[in-house]
């Protein structure tokens, strides 16, 4: 359950959220299943922090630290993700429907069970070592212009056309 002071904390802006992480930093975040629809996050220190469930529909995460936080069943639908870092992060069983994911770093992150659409590109999005296991709505269009490497896991539907290596050398 979500630590309402911390909530609360975060709600009054990304300066002071920032600040009192820096005071706090052996203090674990729990935001799970907090409704911060519409948070302008822009560039706040979220790492390790647990944002399982969170609804964070419309926010701003452009520049966010997310690294290795636990984002499992999060609601990204039309989130502005660019140029977030979220490295090592668990961003499982998520809706991704229209977000903004471009120059995001999702190294090494668990991406699997999450949900795409046409309209969610990963142009100079990082997604070296990312786990995309299940993943659904991915197309060619979409990674084209991702930065990956033989470490990336595709969902099953995808893997014979990269088999081609003439197509996968075009990523690598």
């Amino acid at each position: 359950m979500a630590s309402q002071e911390q909530v609360d904390q975060l709600k009054k802006g990304v300066e002071g959220w920032n600040q009192w992480r820096t005071a706090n930093p052996d203090q674990p975040i729990d935001l799970s299943d907090s409704d911060l629809r519409g948070t302008n996050l822009k560039e706040a220190n979220l790492n390790g922090a647990n944002l399982a469930g969170a609804k964070l529909q419309f926010s701003n995460l452009v520049g966010a630290q997310l690294g290795k936080a636990n984002l499992n069943r999060a609601k990204f639908q039309e989130v502005n993700l660019q140029n977030a870092e979220l490295p090592g992060a668990v961003v499982t069983h998520c809706n991704f429907m229209e977000a903004n994911v471009q120059g995001a770093n999702f190294e090494g992150a668990d991406l699997s069970g999450s949900q795409f659409n046409e309209d969610v590109y990963f142009n100079k999005t990082n997604l070296k070592g990312a786990n995309l296991t299940d993943a659904s709505g991915l197309h060619f269009n979409n990674i084209e212009g991702a930065i990956l490497d033989k470490e990336t896991i595709f969902p099953e539907y995808l893997k014979d056309d990269l088999e081609d290596e003439d197509f996968l050398n075009t990523f690598l």
